[in-house]
């Protein structure tokens, strides 16, 4: 995987390795532009796409706006239905309906 921001090989790192603790997962890293994404457990699949500090921001953002809609007690659908809410109200194919694939326009 090469980071969108500077182009370069991404380091495939271990969460021990890169967060000092074992987190059962990997990261994909460039240190030089601080972007970061993590896998789905050890396997190599990226749970979305890299992020430098902003975007890591915005995701927070837009999580803390979004995930209400399903994780509150008084939730007003399930996850299944919340993405496809967003799917639809951005129109989106289903394989980018996902924060975590989000850029900072979205």
């Amino acid at each position: 995987m090469n980071c969108p921001y500077c182009g370069n090989e991404a380091k495939f790192l271990t969460t021990k390795e890169f967060y000092g603790k074992d987190y059962g997962t990997n990261v994909y890293s460039c240190k030089p532009c601080n972007a970061y994404v993590g896998t789905h457990g050890r396997s190599k699949t990226p749970l979305g796409t890299m992020a430098n500090p902003k975007l890591r921001s915005l995701r927070k953002c837009a999580h803390s706006l979004f995930d209400p809609l399903w994780k509150s007690k008084k939730k007003q659908m399930s996850r299944t239905s919340a993405y496809v809410w967003m799917q639809k109200a951005m129109n989106l194919p289903a394989e980018k309906a996902h924060i975590g694939m989000f850029n900072e326009e979205q």
